[in-house]
């Protein structure tokens, strides 16, 4: 009956995408029925860009601090308050994008006549360098919710990003792909593993040597899993429609280097000498910052801690990986 299909309501934190964001919304209005837009604070024209597309609802979130619990409570939330018809909370950040052939697929009807109280994963291929090839991991991510109104209880940093409870029934997609942008920009990615080092620290998260090894300078990517072939029905009929899929746009500096120069102005730079951040030339983007007038960026110039210090953390950090993936081993 038309009355039991649900609506789908996409939910998407959004700081600083312009990059990304035309494709997002020109693909993600193609099959959502409201997209809810969270915007914490963009300088980059996110806002406007939203505003362009009839689904989309712009909500703000005012506040200054990194926290993944307080936007996701707040994206899901408002979709509760404004969507009370029977709805799927589908979770995207702007740099996933939905592939072309996923709405063809059973899988994508299994997921529509799901029960309230499932919880649906799904693979994120990672277009990697270019468009035209991907690293395949096989992982499932739990990126929506045939939503019953069960409490969600979000950490602050790589948070589940919808409710999981443990009556859930999980539904294990396979022919519906998400396509991850992130890593077809390798400098941002490094700028953002270097503001989550940081934001880390902060938050107090695992010590030094752990977050120097899972967000080391020297990310082996193809550790990740199988270069492949990106599938042409991906992109094909989106691109049918005039949406550039391919295109990749990129900055000298990112947001996420301005952020890490703030956390650097409110908490002091030696705080965060035993992070792996010390290969990026700080001073360079911090004159460049204070060019623009960005606030909050520090007034004095910004050294790179001794070559001793960094050295023997680097060795450190070498042997915690080691003896983490020959304990991991052993308990197999």
């Amino acid at each position: 009956m038309e009355n039991n299909i649900p609506k789908i309501v996409v939910i998407t934190p959004v700081k600083n995408e312009a990059w990304i964001l035309d494709r997002f919304l020109a693909v993600t209005s193609q099959f959502a029925d409201y997209i809810i837009i969270a915007d914490q604070n963009s300088t980059d024209g996110s806002q406007e860009i939203c505003k362009k597309y009839p689904k989309v609802i712009l909500i703000e979130n005012k506040s200054e601090k990194f926290n993944e619990a307080e936007r996701q409570l707040l994206l899901i939330r408002t979709a509760r308050d404004l969507i009370p018809e029977h709805k799927i909370l589908l979770a995207l950040d702007a740099d996933e994008i939905l592939a072309a052939n996923a709405t063809k697929t059973q899988s994508w009807q299994t997921m529509l006549n799901a029960k309230p109280g499932t919880v649906v994963y799904f693979e994120k291929p990672d277009l990697f360098v270019t468009t035209n090839q991907c690293i395949r991991t096989g992982i499932l991510t739990p990126l929506a919710y045939v939503d019953d109104g069960a409490e969600h209880k979000p950490q602050s940093i790589h948070s589940v990003r919808i409710p999981v409870p443990e009556y859930a029934t999980r539904l294990h997609i396979h022919d519906v792909k998400i396509l991850h942008y992130a890593v077809t920009r390798l400098d941002a990615h490094a700028s953002k593993i270097r503001m989550y080092s940081v934001i880390e620290n902060v938050l107090g998260v695992g010590n030094p040597i752990a977050r120097r090894s899972r967000y080391s300078s020297k990310q082996d990517y193809l550790k990740l899993g199988k270069v492949e072939t990106s599938v042409h029905e991906w992109f094909g009929d989106w691109e049918a429609q005039g949406i550039d899929m391919q295109t990749i746009t990129k900055q000298k500096y990112y947001h996420y280097d301005f952020e890490v120069l703030r956390y650097f102005n409110k908490y002091g730079v030696s705080r965060f000498w035993t992070e792996d951040i010390w290969k990026f030339d700080w001073e360079s983007c911090r004159q460049y910052a204070k060019s623009q007038n960005m606030s909050d960026i520090p007034d004095y110039q910004i050294s790179k801690p001794s070559l001793v210090t960094s050295t023997t953390l680097d060795i450190l950090s070498q042997l915690y990986s080691h003896t983490a993936a020959n304990l991991r081993a052993f308990l197999k």
